[in-house]
């Protein structure tokens, strides 16, 4: 994500593309905090979300995860007043962050994770699809192929982020 930091409370809007440029999803963050390596931000339930299927509205708290080097990021979603529903983790290129905006290319692939450890992936014809459709380069595949075993790892060991 460039050098730009932000501090708690800052507002930030994610912007999601797929990879032809095409809008996927968009949503208004609320900043938690940011130690330059980690962006932690917060949605509330209710929020709106735009996403390319129409606007909806979580039943969900989301406290997301973005590294700025990694190419996956973490959506911890629970009900108002719980700990955790589950982990929605979403393969993408790693973050950009410029004027109050947070953007990067969701690769299709999602994992999910349930409180009780359950891990699934999603979303696998769908990136087979696209990344014949767009041509995803090969370090890009590689990439996205990555994001998924570690975040299949972290899971499977209770490793921040699915340590609670």
């Amino acid at each position: 994500m460039n050098g730009a930091r932000t501090s708690h409370g800052d507002s930030l809007l994610l912007r999601v593309t797929k990879y032809d440029g095409e809008a996927h999803w968009i949503q208004r963050l609320r900043v938690l905090s940011d130690d330059g390596l980690l962006l932690r931000a917060h949605a509330s339930a209710g929020a709106p979300i735009f996403t390319s299927r129409g606007e909806f509205r979580s039943r969900y708290e989301s406290f997301v995860h973005f590294w700025r080097d990694r190419w996956y990021n973490v959506f911890r979603l629970a009900e108002p007043g719980e700990e955790t529903a589950l982990w929605y983790c979403n393969v993408t290129t790693p973050p950009e962050l410029e004027g109050g905006e947070i953007r990067y290319i969701d690769l299709d692939l999602d994992v999910t994770v349930r409180a009780g450890g359950t891990i699934e992936l999603l979303d696998a014809d769908e990136f087979e699809e696209h990344r014949l459709k767009y041509g995803y380069p090969q370090d890009v595949v590689e990439h996205a192929q990555a994001a998924v075993g570690e975040l299949s790892a972290l899971a499977r060991r209770n490793q921040f982020p699915f340590d609670l």
